[in-house]
């Protein structure tokens, strides 16, 4: 992970431990974007997201219900994006980001959501991170 996926770690205090889940470089072809090239033509979309999980209490004993199944970031990504069209990557991250941070372990999350296709040569994108 590099600083930027991990920034909103800098609030957390030094003394606990916090455990990171994470989903990178998941990609889901949207038909999302504000020009009219983009409307109506579906776009290689990169989502990475980073969830940060209170480990004070404790340690996970080999059983799923003592951790934080990461599948349900799959899910919340396939259910913002099914049957609905969004103009804004920010929308589209703040919607994933207020589902990803509903279970009460989590701590704080940050969303990337990444255009592939849109230059000849890098990404653009957007982030969001929020402490609960």
């Amino acid at each position: 992970m590099n600083p930027v996926k991990n920034i909103f770690l800098q609030n957390f205090s030094d003394k606990k431990i916090f455990q990171t889940v994470f989903l990178e470089s998941a990609i889901r072809h949207i038909d999302i974007g504000i020009h009219n090239f983009e409307v109506g033509h579906p776009q290689r979309i990169q989502f990475d997201i980073f969830v940060a999980v209170d480990s004070n209490r404790e340690l996970v004993n080999d059983d799923i219900d003592n951790a934080l199944n990461y599948e349900y970031l799959i899910e919340i990504i396939d259910s913002k994006i099914q049957g609905k069209r969004v103009s804004l990557l920010e929308t589209l991250a703040y919607d994933i980001l207020e589902d990803v941070l509903l279970p009460e372990k989590v701590v704080a999350a940050t969303v990337i959501v990444t255009k592939l296709d849109i230059l000849d040569s890098g990404k653009i994108g957007c982030s969001v991170s929020r402490l609960k």
